[in-house]
């Protein structure tokens, strides 16, 4: 799969959710969209973290950051988000699905609703 930068519209929407730049003391942070891109860069080619572009940052400062987003919980927060904005915009649509019903554990003993009715 291909990578591609993370454009100026979804920038927005991510950037809102980013934990705040530390004050300066010391060594400047990195740019929060190129370490977001560095991020996406290894989840997305799927190469070590040894292997990413030195115009994103160090390989330790990436990854550093994709663990403080860990730990933070942004990534589900920029997800739900995301989602959200699917669905105002219309282009998330789930009247239409199905679930698979194989990895959900059937209760023992007791009979469920529907089979409970009585004809």
């Amino acid at each position: 799969m291909a990578f591609r930068e993370i454009d100026d519209d979804l920038w927005d929407i991510v950037q809102k959710h980013l934990p705040p730049t530390k004050p300066h003391i010391g060594r400047p942070r990195c740019d929060p969209r190129g370490l977001i891109n560095g991020v996406l860069y290894v989840l997305t080619t799927g190469c070590s973290w040894l292997d990413v572009p030195a115009k994103y940052g160090t390989k330790s400062t990436v990854h550093r950051y994709h663990l403080e987003l860990c730990e933070k919980g942004v990534y589900q927060a920029i997800f739900l988000d995301l989602l959200r904005s699917g669905y105002e915009i219309k282009k998330i649509d789930l009247s239409h699905c199905s679930t698979d019903t194989k990895a959900i554990p059937a209760k023992k003993g007791d009979q469920p609703a529907m089979m409970a009715i009585k004809r």
